[in-house]
């Protein structure tokens, strides 16, 4: 027995040296390299991870010398993995991919199978700072909807990471040279961050520049591309930090991938509607199936007292047989005797059999009828269901009619007494506002905005149009945006012809004595011209004329800064006012032509 211990401890000791000398490459990942025979797999030139592309279909033999790729597929024909080979016809990396059910969004990682730089995978995200990777290593990506990266984390293979990245993608709008700036950030194996590099992209899709930052969000390093498509030739310009130029160098041209990154990238939205609930219905379509259920039955049943009836009436043709051989060859009365109560048991059997298959019969009858009477029911409850819903139907609609009747009548009755409350004839206004921008466009950004100020002298309810009241009147604005930049300083006034107009919303909350206006005009502000459009809610103080109430204001002006240079700006404020019944008649009593008799 001792023997035997000692052999189990040396299988044992012989066992734990093979087992902890295994490669761990092949222990963590032995199905990165090997296919099965029943895979299907495919051979191309051309792999792209972000759109999940391969083309260029090929054998291995025709790629000699270059680089290349092996696919297999699962058994939706969706790409399952993705081997790199180099030129020396060795496998560099693996992307192995991980699909949703309903094939729109899949996710992937890389195993690494020689050791390297990251950069091989994409030579503008990643930056060398943090690139060194080794045999095994598994880089695990989270992806956008639109297939590019969103994070990445590079560890081992027992799941330790070394380093991670993070991806940004602003898209630029506003700019007629750049389509999109990416931001690379990246992370030691603590999560503290060490670098970033912003990547400028043109919207032809050539890189334009890539600037690199250092821990303490500096500027290192600038990178700057010239494309000369007629020379055939990309110029790449390194700077430092100071803008000093280091290196000025010629590199290959080289024209934008067609599947790589489409920087204004729209996407396609994915709507899973899931599983309608079908409400009543569910009891009808389960009597219907118990329906189906019952009316199945009985066919069988019927089918095996058909056959019992068959059998029933073969044993009383032999049992018939049987008396008449008895009778004709019985040799004695004994003999007749025996056979003839033989022929007796065989009919009072195939009796009995004959009154089960009616009893069988009769109750497939009755389960057949009650089928039908179940399946008429189904029908009954689908047809006053949908009268149900049908009438449902019409009466919702006549409630809407009806409420929207009652509403409509409702406001209108708000505006007559908003009418005699206000009064509906011509009266002069005259107004002051001040307010503040709250936005401004791109060629005011840099400049200290101050107050506008707003002197308005108009009449109201001057032109109806449409059924609608007009007020026309002359607006005198005071515009102040300072700047650092003596020439590029704001300050002037402009003169502008509006027209307003109140909507007359009629709800039941708004107080009668508010009044809501929408504002149209435009004019010459020094030293170009400009547009107006705004909105106002004003409260008449009654029975005094005074009004109080605020107003924001959308101006588009060119030509204040710099001639044919148009920007905008917002501003939203207080407003006073007063009325002065009839006082400028005789300035603002125009008659209209007759051409506007149409309104």
């Amino acid at each position: 027995m001792g023997c035997s211990l000692n052999n189990c401890i040396r299988f044992f000791n012989f066992f734990l040296i093979i087992f902890f000398h295994k490669p761990l490459d092949a222990i963590e990942h032995p199905s990165s390299l090997e296919v099965n025979s029943a895979t299907k797999v495919e051979y191309y030139k051309y792999w792209n991870p972000y759109r999940r592309v391969l083309e260029f279909k090929g054998e291995p033999q025709s790629f000699f010398g270059q680089i290349y790729y092996r696919a297999t597929f699962n058994k939706n024909n969706r790409i399952k993995s993705v081997t790199r080979f180099g030129k020396d016809k060795e496998a560099k990396e693996t992307y192995e991919l991980l699909w949703s059910k309903s094939g729109a969004r899949s996710e992937y990682k890389i195993v690494f199978h020689k050791e390297g730089n990251v950069s091989r995978i994409d030579s503008d995200l990643f930056s060398n700072q943090l690139s060194n990777v080794r045999s095994g290593w598994i880089a695990q990506f989270r992806s956008r909807s639109d297939g590019r990266p969103k994070e990445v984390s590079f560890s081992d293979s027992i799941g330790f990471q070394y380093f991670s990245y993070n991806f940004n993608y602003t898209v630029v709008r506003e700019d007629n040279l750049f389509s999109e700036v990416v931001e690379s950030s990246y992370f030691n194996s603590d999560d503290e961050f060490v670098g970033r590099h912003l990547l400028y992209w043109e919207k032809s899709g050539f890189l334009r520049m890539i600037q690199y930052f250092n821990s303490d969000n500096s500027l290192i390093e600038t990178q700057e591309f010239i494309k000369d498509k007629r020379l055939g030739e990309m110029i790449r310009i390194l700077t430092d930090q100071d803008g000093k130029e280091l290196e000025r160098k010629i590199i290959p041209y080289m024209p934008p991938d067609k599947y790589a990154y489409r920087y204004e990238w729209d996407g396609k939205n994915v709507i899973d509607r899931g599983l309608q609930d079908i409400g009543s219905l569910n009891l009808a379509l389960e009597f219907y199936t118990r329906s189906e259920e019952a009316l199945n039955l009985a066919e069988n049943n019927l089918r095996r007292v058909k056959e019992a009836v068959d059998q029933a009436n073969e044993r009383a043709k032999n049992a018939e047989k049987l008396m008449r051989k008895a009778e004709k060859n019985a040799e004695d009365v004994d003999e007749f005797e025996i056979k003839m109560n033989d022929a007796i048991e065989e009919a009072k059997k195939s009796i009995e059999e004959m009154y089960d298959a009616e009893r069988e019969a009769e109750k497939a009858r009755l389960e057949a009828a009650a089928a039908k009477a179940t399946l008429e029911a189904v029908r009954k409850t689908k047809e006053m269901e949908s009268y149900a819903k049908k009438e449902a139907k019409i009466a919702r609609k006549e409630a809407r009619i009806a409420r929207k009747e009652a509403r409509k009548k409702a406001r209108a009755a708000k505006r007559a007494l908003q009418d005699s409350l206000l009064g509906t004839g011509p009266k002069s206004y005259f107004t002051i506002a001040f307010g503040q921008p709250i936005i401004v466009g791109q060629m005011l950004k840099n400049h200290t905005a101050g107050p506008n100020f707003n002197f308005g002298l108009g009449r109201k309810n001057m032109y109806e149009i449409f059924g609608n009241k007009i007020d026309l009147g002359l607006e005198i604005n005071w515009f102040d945006f300072e700047s650092n930049i003596e020439d590029e300083t704001v300050q002037t006034l402009s003169y502008f012809i509006v027209a307003n107009s109140n909507p007359r919303i009629g709800w039941k909350w708004i107080p009668n004595n508010l009044e809501t206006g929408i504002k149209l005009g435009g004019g010459l502000i020094s030293p170009g011209y400009g547009f107006t459009l705004g909105t106002s809610a004003v409260y008449n103080l009654l029975p005094t004329p005074l009004t109080i109430g605020i107003y924001n204001q959308f101006n588009l002006v060119s030509g204040i800064i710099s001639e044919g240079e148009i920007t905008y700006w917002a501003t939203l404020g207080l407003i006073f006012g007063v009325n002065i019944q009839d006082k400028l008649a005789s300035v603002f009593d125009i008659d209209l032509p007759s051409i506007f008799d149409i309104f």
